[in-house]
């Protein structure tokens, strides 16, 4: 689901680009109406997994939300292909990108919120990599013999 999510906002600046060229606006719905499918079922799945209860009742309610918004967004899009310079639909068309990045917003947050441990996991790991990488560098410069040594002493006597 996460892919979706950090697309939305693109699709957003899409869609609103896309009121000059109305034309663009179908393939971009049926793009986001196929990324929502697969965001549909995962968060079925993380809801059904999700603990407490209470974080999977916020998941599944906050995507049908979020589906329901980009229902909205669909037609107000095929609306404006419909009569493309009416600007009372370019402006519903707007708002309605805007109400759906707010809902992708909160579809985040519930799930973060089902996931603490699992982002404190991710959160060390990239740390430790961070630092792995980070030695891997400066045992390179050693080895080359980059680094000053502070006395005569070489590298592979403190390898």
């Amino acid at each position: 689901p996460v892919n979706f999510l950090f697309l939305l906002p693109v699709f957003f600046l899409q869609m609103t680009k896309s009121v000059t060229n109305p034309e663009e606006l179908g393939g971009l719905a049926s793009q986001m109406t196929n990324d929502y499918g697969h965001l549909a079922l995962q968060g079925r799945m993380a809801a059904a997994t999700a603990e407490p209860e209470e974080i999977g009742f916020q998941i599944r309610t906050r995507v049908q939300e979020l589906g329901h918004g980009c229902i909205f967004l669909v037609q107000k899009a095929g609306a404006l292909q419909i009569c493309p310079t009416d600007s009372y639909t370019k402006r519903e068309l707007i708002e309605c990108a805007r109400a759906v990045t707010e809902k992708v917003s909160l579809v985040l947050s519930a799930l973060q919120a089902g996931n603490k441990g699992t982002q404190a996991c991710i959160t060390a790991a990239s740390a430790v990599s961070g630092i792995i990488a980070d030695l891997d560098t400066t045992i390179m410069f050693a080895t080359a013999g980059t680094l000053n040594a502070e006395n005569n002493e070489s590298f592979a006597d403190h390898r």
